[in-house]
């Protein structure tokens, strides 16, 4: 379910970047980041007798049903657990473009430079290969869901032939 949401904010991201509403675009890859690493943390790293209760689709909306770790608990709790580069590519994005994305969720210091004097094409190019990267990682998580050893081949291989279209990994530090 998650997979098909953070799918969703990719389409959305890039709807309204050919509409030209770059500052919704940039709150959208937030949420399409935040849903990728619900996905992997519920698959990798949740425990089956604890799996029900943080997807039960059924439960009433109330102040405690969004109660969950933050995506930094989350990604920490996938290290060992998920692909290590999967992993990695999740600690570059929030360590890289976090804190610039919370601005235009709420409205700080880059909405303000940006929406006035406009946005340079470099950094339209990179939030589209962010939104790409995410995409990728969401397209392999679904495809390792399947179970199906050809489809994540396949998915790899696609990943490998696109790579210019991606965001490039921070190195190891």
């Amino acid at each position: 379910m998650f997979c098909s949401v953070a799918l969703e904010h990719s389409v959305s991201v890039r709807q309204l970047m050919l509409c030209g509403n770059y500052t919704s675009a940039m709150c959208i890859i937030l949420s399409q980041f935040e849903a990728l690493t619900r996905a992997m943390w519920l698959f990798y790293a949740t425990s089956d007798d604890k799996l029900d209760s943080r997807v039960n689709i059924t439960q009433k909306l109330t102040s405690s049903a969004d109660q969950k770790p933050n995506n930094a608990d989350m990604i920490k709790t996938l290290e060992g657990k998920a692909p290590e580069d999967a992993v990695k590519m999740l600690k570059d994005f929030r360590d890289v473009q976090w804190k610039a994305l919370n601005s235009y969720v709420h409205a700080g210091a880059h909405v303000m430079l940006r929406h006035g004097e406009g946005y340079p094409v470099e950094l339209l190019e990179r939030i589209i290969k962010s939104s790409n990267g995410l995409l990728s990682v969401t397209a392999m998580m679904a495809a390792i869901l399947t179970r199906n050893k050809i489809i994540t081949k396949d998915t790899a291989a696609i990943q490998k032939r696109h790579v210019d279209c991606l965001p490039e990994l921070l190195p190891n530090n």
